[in-house]
């Protein structure tokens, strides 16, 4: 909180005792305004920053408008297709304050500008995702720290998964994740596609919001679950939240870094030259989620018909590699926005399949190794996985590639 001087001049008719006082002090902390209407129930506290209750916002008065304008929706923001214009975006929907003092945030932001191109690097890998993720976090009218919770789980990695079993962009438990809708079960894992791990993680936290009030304290609760939290607040008879002063007490360390973490990020993407760093502000197409094509099984068949590479969906969409015809999968993949929706058919009639009716058998799939490639690569390229691909062609896994050998590709 600011401190604001009072010389003693300006104090007129003051009592002698009273401007000695206030030259002695020089200046008096004023104490914080007391919000209208309740406060929410959790308190932020940070180090070198007051304690600040996030009061609950009072409802707006109406305003008589014209009746045009009154009917007239807002325009949707612009979609983002460079890094210039999401970072700044992001940094935009910060709460403050954005960074904070202490020990914990300050070795965080260290770690993670300590390696100026390798951070720039992965941030640039993972823009139009991440770009993605923003939007969401913004139609949702989310804290836009929400939006970094993905670089600290997964790097911004779909396909990872974690040690004990939290899989995909946002590393949900099963549990959580079928809680919130996700499909999580043999030969289809919903955590493994954004678009379905996205809406999921998104409802979650929605959910903690409401509760918590916080972005601090839904993020410990996103982190260590609700109800620990709960208890925490419960023991400590009052409900301050900091990771950097450890609070609510009784957490695991883990949890209070998750916070330091995040306020780190934000504090590095809000202030990069002040940290040593240059973010990317590559142009690139943005992502949607589009269902896929009726008839089509396998990436390369959906890519062919909306005009993009096999490469790009299999990026993107590691929920579907080992192919798209899942039972009871949603079919919701990421692809390029304004890529052609059906460049080329996927039936060769140009009267819809029906009954039992098949479309025409397609040409077998071959793929010459050439220097430098792994299964793992050609697997990944053509929507299938390095055991089907290996078990196709009979050949060992484990075993390095001939250069020159075809390979088929299974369907």
């Amino acid at each position: 909180m600011p401190l604001f001087p009072r010389p003693a001049r300006l104090i007129r008719r003051a009592s002698a005792v009273l401007a000695l006082a206030s030259l002695a002090v020089g200046c008096t902390t004023l104490p914080a305004p007391v919000p209208a209407g309740p406060p929410d129930p959790v308190a932020v506290e940070e180090p070198n920053e007051p304690l600040r209750l996030a009061p609950t916002p009072a409802p707006k008065a109406s305003v008589p408008r014209p009746e045009a304008e009154a009917e007239a929706e807002p325009a949707p923001p612009a979609r983002i297709a460079d890094g210039r214009v999401l970072f700044e975006r992001l940094a935009g929907s910060f709460g403050p304050p954005v960074c904070v003092r202490g020990d914990h945030n300050r070795q965080w932001r260290r770690r993670y500008a300590g390696h100026p191109a390798s951070f720039e690097r992965q941030l640039r890998e993972a823009l139009p995702l991440m770009a993605y993720v923003v939007e969401a976090v913004e139609a949702r009218n989310l804290p836009g720290e929400f939006a970094l919770i993905p670089i600290v789980e997964s790097g911004y990695r779909p396909e990872a998964r974690g040690p004990g079993g939290p899989t995909g962009l946002w590393q949900m438990i099963g549990s959580t994740a079928r809680n919130h809708g996700v499909q999580v079960g043999r030969g289809y894992d919903g955590r493994l596609s954004p678009v379905d791990a996205t809406d999921a993680a998104l409802d979650y936290l929605a959910v903690l919001h409401a509760e918590f009030g916080d972005w601090r304290a839904t993020a410990m609760a996103y982190n260590a679950g609700e109800g620990r939290l709960r208890r925490a607040f419960a023991r400590d008879g009052a409900s301050r939240v900091s990771g950097e002063r450890r609070l609510p007490a009784g957490l695991s360390s883990v949890t209070y870094a998750y916070v330091a973490k995040l306020h780190a990020l934000a504090c590095l993407i809000a202030e990069p030259a002040r940290h040593g760093l240059t973010l990317p502000v590559d142009a690139f197409t943005p992502l949607e989620a589009r269902r896929a094509p009726d008839g089509a099984t396998r990436l390369d068949a959906v890519a062919r018909a909306w005009g993009t590479s096999p490469e790009s969906l299999a990026r993107w969409n590691p929920a579907y590699r080992a192919g798209i015809a899942l039972p009871g999968a949603p079919r919701r993949l990421l692809a390029p926005v304004g890529s052609a929706v059906a460049m080329t058919p996927i039936a060769s009639s140009s009267a819809p399949l029906a009954g039992n009716e098949e479309a025409p058998a397609e040409a077998p799939r071959q793929h010459t190794v050439r220097s430098g490639e792994t299964l793992w690569r050609i697997a990944r390229r053509y929507g299938t996985t390095v055991r089907a691909l290996a078990a196709f062609n009979g050949i060992d896994a484990a075993r390095p590639l001939r250069i020159g050998r075809t390979l088929r590709i299974p369907d």
